[in-house]
């Protein structure tokens, strides 16, 4: 009888210390989720070919502090929704855009990006830019009256890879990005697994 119970103690012992282990796992995660990493999807065309719909994202919020070039999350006040963009300039930073040319200069220099034409064959291309854009910049979307613009103190400038089917900074229902709405950064792509990798 003794060691029935004595069995029946070891057993419960046992799943409690199970349970304790899940519990505190769960919580490990949810922690690691909520503040050095979350996930995102990706919705509409405004970062293609850098992006795709449903691409699923990961994101790192903490201790961020936005660099140009940087693809981010933004929680738009004014879209009233997630967003996804890449920071083109800073606080401080002259943007000016030659819409006939499609050229953005930040500070009076063209960006580093190239045009994404596929290979004859259908394959990618090589990238010897900082990076792709799907069309050039030639829609003026009416954010502002004349270029160049400077971007004020707390806010950055940001756009589409997919210039001219974006609703990012130079158009007139967003404008300058407060840097409070930015959720962080993203570093890398989880799926498709076709696509899996970092993103630049």
């Amino acid at each position: 009888m003794k060691e029935e119970k004595t069995s029946a103690s070891s057993l419960l012992d046992d799943v409690t210390d199970i349970i304790e282990s899940v519990i505190f796992s769960v919580f490990i995660v949810l922690l690691i989720f909520t503040y050095l990493f979350r996930l995102s999807d990706v919705s509409g065309p405004s970062m293609e070919p850098t992006l795709k719909e449903d691409d699923r994202l990961v994101i790192s919020p903490l201790f961020y502090t936005p660099e140009q070039d940087d693809i981010i999350i933004v929680d738009s006040s004014k879209l009233d929704k997630l967003i996804v963009k890449r920071v083109v300039a800073l606080e401080g930073q002259s943007v000016n855009i030659d819409f006939e040319e499609g050229i953005v200069y930040v500070d009076g220099n063209p960006l580093d990006e190239q045009l994404y034409v596929p290979n004859e064959d259908g394959s990618e291309p090589e990238l010897s830019a900082g990076h792709f854009v799907n069309t050039l910049t030639t829609a003026d979307m009416g954010a502002f009256d004349s270029y160049p613009v400077t971007v004020p103190e707390g806010h950055v400038f940001v756009l589409g890879d997919n210039r001219n089917r974006s609703k990012d900074s130079k158009h007139a229902e967003l404008g300058f990005v407060p840097e409070k709405e930015i959720v962080g950064k993203v570093i890398f792509r989880i799926s498709p697994f076709s696509r899996f990798g970092t993103v630049k």
